[in-house]
């Protein structure tokens, strides 16, 4: 822990067979929920939930459903924002389709499940998801408080899948997740606008962060993360479910060339599909070279491949959001592709020793655990 208002958690695949329940797989599932619910417990005036993936069962799905009905019978006003799309629909062309995410039914259901003690909004987008994943605690209070990351709330997210979490106490923090949530819950879709244009800082104890939300804020926060790659000068560490961002591609690349090791991880299964969809939609070739010199640097985890109609496979994914570039931490929602910028993300950008640290040894643990590199 850097510092008292930041608290970091950070998942892998527990079990070597996805398909086989382990106990170590329960167990960190379990503590993952027993967090959240523990968040969420401290609430005391209100709580507002945004989520793109949300289908719990068995203890999670309890633990969570019941501080949520603490909190209610407490006074406590709760809001869900969702993402309305099942699905976003079959490959295209289209390049702002080209790399979307996707999930199985089930979302709607298990929120609805939710209605006697929180108001409820589907979120729509045209050709693009409400792809968040935090809550905001008390916003207007001292005591306000952010929980963000990749992980959506899942048992397979929590339990199958590398994903980072944050636990930040910051009131003035707060203050920006709750502008963004006020901002497509108005409206019930994710508006082009959505973001103030530009990243906003603010001091998180002796850290220094910038949060920005896309699709407002979409150019802002890739300066910030091609910056901060262009930056770096002695470590650059990448952890992400997708590379698929020309920028992002091209600062890596040429991070290459000036001598700083590259190393990481990312999901290979996903990337192979990009890969596809690049070839099929006729993407020019430097870009798909430029991918294979970075996978170069990069450990492959071999993941269960999506498939829309087997609902019930597990969902094994290595879905970190994350570049490290010497002291600073990149994370959040937003995956390091295009079709992330049209979508409704948030990021944050940590400039903090300690915390980069905890990130570093973390993904070490991760490329040792899938590697060799390819």
């Amino acid at each position: 822990m850097s510092d008292a208002a930041i608290e970091a958690m950070f998942l892998q695949q527990r079990g070597n067979d996805p398909y086989t329940e382990v106990p170590e797989r329960t167990a960190q599932a379990n503590a993952v929920a027993s967090r959240i619910a523990k968040f969420i417990g401290q609430a005391e005036a209100t709580l507002d939930i945004a989520i793109y993936d949300f289908r719990l069962h068995g203890e999670p799905a309890s633990m969570i459903a019941e501080a949520l009905r603490s909190r209610f019978k407490s006074g406590v006003a709760i809001r869900i924002a969702f993402d309305a799309a099942t699905n976003p629909g079959p490959p295209s062309q289209a390049p702002v389709l080209v790399e979307a995410d996707k999930k199985p039914a089930g979302t709607e259901s298990f929120v609805r499940s939710l209605a006697d003690v929180a108001t409820l909004k589907p979120i729509t987008g045209y050709r693009a998801l409400m792809h968040n994943k935090y809550i905001v605690r008390d916003a207007p209070s001292p005591r306000a408080a952010v929980f963000t990351g990749s992980a959506n709330y899942t048992n397979d997210s929590w339990g199958l899948q590398e994903n980072n979490l944050l636990f930040i106490e910051s009131q003035s923090l707060a203050a920006h997740y709750a502008r963004n949530f006020s901002g497509f819950w108005s409206q019930g879709r994710i508006p082009e606008t959505l973001g103030g244009g530009d990243v906003a800082t603010v001091s998180l104890g002796q850290a220094e962060a910038a949060i920005g939300f896309t699709p407002g804020d979409s150019p802002a926060v890739l300066k910030e993360i091609v910056g901060a790659i262009a930056g770096a000068r002695a470590t650059l560490r990448v952890a992400s479910v997708v590379l698929s961002s020309g920028p992002i591609l091209a600062a890596l690349s040429e991070a290459i060339d000036r001598g700083i090791v590259l190393e990481g991880l990312y999901d290979g299964p996903q990337m192979d599909q990009v890969e596809h969809q690049w070839r099929a939609a006729h993407v020019g070739a430097d870009k798909i070279n430029t991918w294979e010199k970075v996978a170069q640097r990069l450990v492959r985890k071999d993941s269960i491949p999506f498939d829309i109609h087997r609902p019930g496979q597990p969902h094994n994914f290595m879905h970190n959001k994350v570049v490290i570039a010497d002291d600073t931490v990149i994370m959040g929602s937003f995956n390091l592709s295009n079709h992330a910028m049209f979508n409704a993300e948030n990021v944050l950008l940590i400039k903090d020793d300690a915390l980069a640290r905890e990130y570093k040894e973390y993904l070490a643990a991760l490329t040792v655990k899938y590697g060799p590199r390819k």
